[in-house]
């Protein structure tokens, strides 16, 4: 078979061997560049880290740290290091390891995203992907994820954050995933961006090369004709590349998942994800000829000698988003990149180097005074007002990109690629962090600012009849210290509950913070008590949310109720040696007085957000619990905590008692059946649609009845009722014997629609929903969309999920 001859020439008149061998010297030139800027800039530790960690993956040896026995290992090609070599001579290995010879088990090892770069400072974690075609079994990847977690725990001991990723160049092409989003695994939410990130950052650590980088493809040519004819002409062998494929696909699908991958980072890491997630928005303009920077980065290297080039992924990523924003004439938004950009590059330990020298004459070029690199520079002494600011502008910009992909995949009627299981995921921990619900607490991440700890704290309660509003106030001051009357007043709320417990939550107050009060209706003995109270209660910082929780409906984990705080009618009884029975507890003689003026509650659920409530009145004791009862019922394990504080001034031993049983009763009963929940709102539009995708004539009667209530609908899985979530549209799939499937609906109310025998396929029903879904949808910053589940027998697994897809191949092997 004759192979066509090129017909475009290569950069001055190469030809594809000698094109290959330039592309080659020269990536292999900016390897040793930037492997030289790591370990220059970096500690002594992390430079033992970084080079032995090669050694470690090839030679499994139990003279060594991390050694797992049977472990797979040996990478393909290996070359020791002069570090490495001394190593193993201080170890007595050097004769063994000279003559060790094993099938290597990897093709490469590379080291991606922020190493070498400007933006890698002493507080960037290492990302590792050992690359390997081979198909281990179950056995080998449990050694394997054992050899990892060695690795990991023994770097964390030098203090050095390591990830490790086994990544199957074919099944990436193939786009399959076999692993489950995690804290740093974007599952199926992102692929060509991810590979894009891949290609402008990776560093050759061992092993073979990367295919794509090194072979420049003539004009108007596919990719894999190029390898094809090249492989034909003798001129490459690809068993000696690793090969993870081009973008010539590159999907609008991606974008919507990409979005939310780069929303969830940035909670915590907002500086990164800001500049990523308006990259991201940078593309989408340019689609379908987007200009990827690894494409630009590729072919700038191919065409040029290397000299004193240097690219680095995180300036070109500062490049393209600045065109962009100027482009579009978007300077505030330019602005806060910028501050973002500095951010990130000067976190950690101040240290003179390229990277310093780098960032001063890009502050040249922006024009920024002293006064303002000085309150970036002075962010560890940033109090509440700076970080809320600060924070407020970081959601913003992330939230305005987000929207502005969601609006680019609506007008292209883009059907999003994330699997609905890990899109599930990430919108629960979005909901949990951005949604604005009544009641919640929002948080300061400590990215923002790590100490708001304040040395007086004033609250100030503003009555009826003021003018200003009616409420409660914070001042970060003493009552003494003159400010300007602007600088007043830090947070408000209506309810002294949540203003204390969100300057708790938030750090403001400490042990040796002095508390300062002006209120009619509170002592100051009482406020100190129950801030010491709160802070015995309930746990400041909470045990890190994990993805297997996301799973879960927001099981209460905290949970306390305040009795008259703010307002407490035993004040005023005339005799405090009055005899309470159990029905005396709301009333007491012929008065008819109420002796609960109010009760709060603070709660945190699994998902770590932290809500409040306030009651006052005759109904407040039956308010709160009922709000308990609709609480508690999706607590399906022991809460960690519970707690009854009272504050009446008297009878405080006998109303603590009576309410303590109360909210002991209530719980006893909840969790040993399923009751009515609280009811949120609906998007308008979205309940009722449902008929049309799964069919008018397949539903069932009885629908719209609230979970726990009665009517049911007949044959509905209890287990459905254990999952329900608030504020969250889930819809639960059930296989029938004769291939149709039953579809249960829980709304945002959690009221239920069931549709039974349905025949569509199920993915296409999915889509579908998505897409009405986000039409409803009329509030841009919800993050609560729709929420799918497969019952297998006895159990409920997340749509598409690992479990699910186990199901799947038993029925097909069936």
């Amino acid at each position: 078979m004759l192979v066509k001859s090129l017909s475009t020439p290569y950069p001055q008149n190469r030809t594809f061997s000698e094109q290959l061998a330039f592309a080659r010297e020269q990536f292999d030139q900016l390897d040793r560049l930037r492997i030289n800027r790591t370990l220059a800039s970096n500690s002594l530790e992390y430079q033992h880290i970084f080079q032995l960690i090669p050694l470690l993956l090839h030679y499994n040896h139990p003279f060594l740290p991390t050694y797992v026995e049977y472990a797979p290992s040996s990478i393909w090609g290996f070359e020791l290091s002069s570090f490495q070599d001394k190593y193993l001579k201080i170890h007595g290995l050097q004769e063994e390891f000279a003559a060790y010879h094993s099938k290597p088990a990897f093709d490469g090892l590379y080291v991606m995203g922020s190493t070498g770069s400007i933006s890698q400072t002493s507080q960037s974690d290492m990302d590792l992907w050992l690359c390997s075609t081979q198909a281990f079994t179950s056995v080998q990847r449990k050694y394997l994820d054992k050899k990892f977690e060695k690795i990991r725990q023994w770097a964390s001991y030098f203090g050095v954050e390591v990830n490790l990723f086994l990544m199957n160049p074919e099944e990436f092409k193939a786009q399959q995933y076999h692993n489950e989003m995690t804290e740093e695994h974007s599952g199926s939410a992102q692929h060509f961006f991810l590979l894009d990130e891949f290609y402008r950052s990776a560093i050759r650590l061992a092993g073979k090369r990367l295919l794509w980088l090194h072979l420049l493809k003539v004009d108007g040519q596919d990719y894999q004709t190029s390898i094809d004819q090249a492989v034909a002409r003798g001129e490459l062998f690809t068993n000696e590349w690793i090969d993870f494929g081009d973008f010539a696909e590159l999907s609008t699908g991606e974008y919507f998942g990409a979005s939310l991958w780069q929303l969830y980072k940035g909670i915590e890491s907002p500086y990164k994800s800001t500049i990523k997630i308006i990259l991201l928005e940078s593309y989408s303009q340019t689609y379908p000829q987007t200009k990827l920077i690894s494409k630009l980065f590729k072919k700038r290297l191919h065409k040029q000698d290397f000299g004193d080039y240097h690219f680095d992924p995180y300036l070109a990523m500062l490049d393209k988003v600045s065109q962009y924003l100027t482009e579009r004439g978007e300077l505030e938004r330019l602005e806060c990149v910028r501050q973002c950009f500095y951010l990130k590059v000067t976190e950690g330990k101040p240290s003179q180097n390229w990277r310093s020298e780098t960032l001063a004459g890009l502050v040249a070029d922006w024009g920024w005074g002293a006064d303002q690199l000085e309150v970036l520079n002075n962010r560890s002494a940033w109090k509440v007002k700076q970080a809320i600011k600060h924070h407020s502008m970081l959601v913003n910009q992330l939230l305005k990109s987000y929207h502005n992909l969601i609006n680019f995949a609506r007008k292209l009627h883009i059907e999003p690629s994330i699997l609905s299981h890990d899109s599930d995921i990430l919108m629960r921990k979005l909901y949990s962090v951005f949604e604005v619900v009544p009641g919640k607490i929002p948080l300061i991440p400590t990215q923002v600012a790590k100490n708001l700890a304040e040395d007086h704290l004033t609250f100030i309660e503003v009555t009826e009849g003021s003018a200003v509003e009616k409420g409660w106030y914070l001042i970060n001051q003493s009552p003494k210290a003159g400010y300007p009357s602007q600088l007043r007043h830090t947070q408000f709320n209506a309810s002294l509950n949540k203003l204390v417990a969100w300057a708790y939550f938030n750090g403001l107050m400490t042990e040796n913070t002095q508390i300062h009060l002006l209120s009619k209706s509170v002592k100051l003995p009482t406020l100190r008590q129950f801030i010491a109270d709160l802070r015995l209660s309930m746990p400041f910082n909470p045990p890190a949310i994990t993805t297997e929780e996301l799973y879960h409906p927001d099981e209460l984990r905290n949970l306390v109720f305040v009795i008259n705080l703010t307002k407490d009618p035993t004040k005023d009884l005339q005799n405090d040696r009055v005899e309470l029975s159990k029905r005396d507890l709301f009333n007491i003689s012929s008065s008819q007085q109420n002796l609960i003026g109010s009760v709060d509650l603070i709660y945190r659920n699994m998902w770590n957000e932290i809500r409040t409530h306030h009651f006052e009145g005759a109904n407040a004791t039956m308010n709160a619990l009922k709000v308990l009862s609709n609480k508690i019922y999706l607590t399906l394990s022991p809460l960690n905590s519970v707690s009854v504080l009272c504050y009446s001034q008297k009878l405080q031993e006998e109303l603590h008692g009576f309410f303590a049983e109360l909210v002991s009763r209530c719980i006893a009963i909840q969790t040993g059946k399923s009751v009515s929940k609280q009811h949120f709102h609906a998007p308008n539009g979205v309940r009722k649609k449902w008929r049309g995708v799964f069919g008018e004539q397949k539903e069932k009667q009885g629908h719209q009845q609230a979970v726990g209530s009665a009517p049911k609908v007949a044959n509905m899985p209890s287990l459905i009722e254990q999952f329900a979530s608030d504020g969250f549209l889930q819809f639960f799939f059930e296989d029938n014997p004769d291939g149709s499937f039953n579809v249960y609906v829980l709304d945002e109310r959690n009221s239920l629609e069931a549709y039974m025998h349905c025949r569509d396929k199920k993915e296409d029903s999915i889509k579908q929903i998505k897409r009405i879904y986000a039409e409803s949808l009329s509030q841009k910053e919800s993050f609560n969309f729709p929420q799918f589940y497969q019952l297998i027998g006895e159990r409920i697994v997340p749509f598409q999920s690992q479990a699910h897809r186990a199901y799947l191949e038993s029925l097909l092997g069936a």
